[in-house]
């Protein structure tokens, strides 16, 4: 990575802080592009270098910070030596730790929130969650095929279950932090039916 690629990469991930910052605290509708750049120190010209909307700064906050979850997923399904359970557990432990921490569950929640008032957004909203449940349907048909999931549910009922598991969780966090997102795992676990004798390495 050259200069000024990392100058670009410092450049968005202080835009990124400062709006997820801002749309917690005051919401999506009532934060300007003026204020994310003030608040992350650049310059209007900054921010449209890299956006082209502040509709589409939002989407990226989604994305980015849910995406790394689908890649550590497909990485396991292409290892030789797959051990798709605890590969799931270990990921989806990440993903609920990290996608809060890093402010994309939160802004996933304002993003559907907004959705009917901003079309670009719900379109691109539609597309996204259909892309997580369509690699969820896969993943989790491929541990029906292993014979770790005993489930009688179909594998997209399954992986739309799991959303909308992972979404009330956080919902419900976001409103009373004493709702504990880690206990997902343990309710993921037995929505799944995981065959113990399956269990590898534990």
């Amino acid at each position: 990575m050259n200069y000024f690629q990392k100058q670009s990469e410092d450049t968005i991930n202080k835009l990124m802080r400062s709006g997820i910052e801002l749309f917690s605290k005051q919401g999506y509708s009532s934060t300007s592009v003026d204020q994310i750049v003030k608040h992350a120190g650049y310059s209007k010209g900054a921010f449209y270098t890299h956006f082209s909307s502040k509709e589409e700064f939002m989407l990226k906050l989604i994305k980015e910070g849910i995406d790394f979850y689908f890649e550590d997923l497909k990485e396991a399904l292409n290892k030789k030596d797959q051990d798709l359970l605890n590969k799931f557990k270990e990921y989806s432990m990440r993903l609920v730790n990290e996608s809060y921490e890093k402010g994309s569950s939160p802004m996933l929640l304002q993003g559907c929130m907004i959705s009917n008032e901003l079309p670009q957004i719900k379109e691109r909203l539609i597309l996204q969650m259909e892309e997580w449940r369509s690699f969820l349907t896969h993943f989790f048909q491929e541990m029906k095929n292993e014979g770790i999931i005993g489930s009688p549910l179909d594998a997209r009922t399954l992986a739309i279950a799991s959303m909308a598991l992972f979404n009330g969780f956080n919902l419900q966090h976001f409103v009373d932090n004493r709702i504990q997102i880690q206990d997902m795992l343990g309710v993921f676990v037995e929505l799944l039916q995981i065959q113990e004798s399956n269990k590898k390495g534990e």
